[in-house]
């Protein structure tokens, strides 16, 4: 039987919160609250009637949350059809960074300083090196903050999607890669995207930099080589759809949580990412919690980036290469159909009666009325 991620906090929130209180801050806390009142009366909804059975239906509001795994589908379909309109008529190449294990303690320790720092120097490495190898040429991308690996372990990477192209902006010329196959080469790209990184944190922020153990200054350091991957991505499409699991979702999807086992651990559905394989894997529902709440990101982070050419204040430069490209405009996106709600009894048509106002449920003892004397 499958499981929901709210009953599985109803169940067990309240205890892990007590025992893990000091690793928790305001971010978790809204995370929870708001899976738990995903699509309850405590957010509101509407009331419909059917025509045929006159049965009413209540269809209560989506909580939204990034971390919702119940979330979010319909926006990742808007989102992607919305980037395939945009692609370029030319080949795509995905790039990948990822954080050596070394550093991903900091990840967790300082987020919202930590992410920032990886997308914001990760695309200051790519655009150098681009920059550099096609003669002051720039380059537009996208780029994607992704946290988790197939197991919901803490593996923070950042995934860019590029255009095989860079615009001159002083000849008003484009520059094509030699090869359909080759952009530019990983090692540079790793050696850059390090030095920036650790710049970063030693100028921008010592006092992060300082706590850094002698093991982590060895990462930062020269002598270490970092993983960045860099891979032919056709004509974008194939690996657009790939970047958009990790838009507007949560660190799994709900079909995964298969229910407990005998023990009243949790069943988890993975794929091996080498073998291919799916198999279940259990974890206590404390460990199942916390391997989640690693994924719960600052409030009003933003881990979507656009940059260069790609970016919303550069259409007309974006308009302009594509013309040159011998494409005029942006084809409009193909977006996805709302299905319109129907009665689950008789699939007759249901007309809206009126809006079902939010339920302000109280998260805590009432305070005590000052009296001044």
């Amino acid at each position: 039987m499958a499981l929901d991620l709210s009953e599985l906090l109803g169940e067990y929130w309240a205890s892990y919160a007590r025992a893990h209180q000091q690793h928790l801050c305001s971010a978790h806390y809204r995370a929870v609250r708001r899976v738990l009142a995903c699509r309850t009366p405590e957010m509101g909804g509407r009331l419909y009637r059917c025509g045929g059975c006159e049965k009413r239906h209540y269809a209560y509001h989506s909580c939204n949350h990034r971390s919702c795994p119940r979330c979010g589908s319909l926006d990742q379909q808007i989102w992607t059809a919305k980037q395939e309109a945009r692609l370029l008529p030319v080949p795509y190449f995905l790039i990948t960074f990822t954080i050596p294990e070394e550093l991903r303690t900091l990840c967790q320790q300082y987020p919202a300083i930590l992410y920032n720092l990886i997308l914001q120097e990760s695309a200051a490495a790519l655009q150098d090196v681009v920059a550099t190898k096609y003669h002051g040429a720039r380059c537009g991308f996208t780029s994607v903050l992704h946290t988790w690996d197939r197991k919901i372990g803490h593996h923070p990477h950042v995934h860019i999607i590029i255009p095989g192209i860079a615009f001159h902006a002083a000849t008003r010329q484009l520059v094509h890669p030699a090869n359909d196959e080759f952009l530019v080469h990983f090692a540079p790209l790793a050696a850059r995207f390090r030095s920036r990184l650790h710049s970063a944190l030693k100028l921008d922020h010592p006092e992060i930099y300082q706590q850094i153990s002698p093991k982590q200054r060895h990462v930062l350091s020269p002598a270490k080589t970092w993983n960045v991957k860099v891979q032919a991505a056709g004509k974008g499409k194939t690996a657009l759809r790939y970047l958009a699991r990790y838009v507007q979702r949560s660190a799994f999807g709900a079909k995964r949580l298969l229910g407990y086992d005998s023990k009243g651990n949790v069943r988890l559905l993975w794929t091996c990412s080498t073998t291919k394989r799916t198999s279940v894997m259990t974890l206590h529902p404390h460990e199942f919690i916390r391997r989640w709440l690693l994924h719960v990101l600052p409030k009003g982070f933003t881990r979507i980036r656009h940059y260069g050419f790609l970016a919303s204040a550069a259409r007309k430069t974006r308009l302009f290469i594509r013309a040159k490209l011998g494409e005029l405009g942006e084809p409009l996106p193909k977006l996805p159909e709302v299905k319109p709600f129907t009665c689950e009894c008789c699939g007759g048509e249901l007309t809206f009666l009126r809006e079902i106002a939010p339920i302000r449920l109280m998260r805590g003892p009432p305070r005590k009325h000052l009296v001044r004397l």
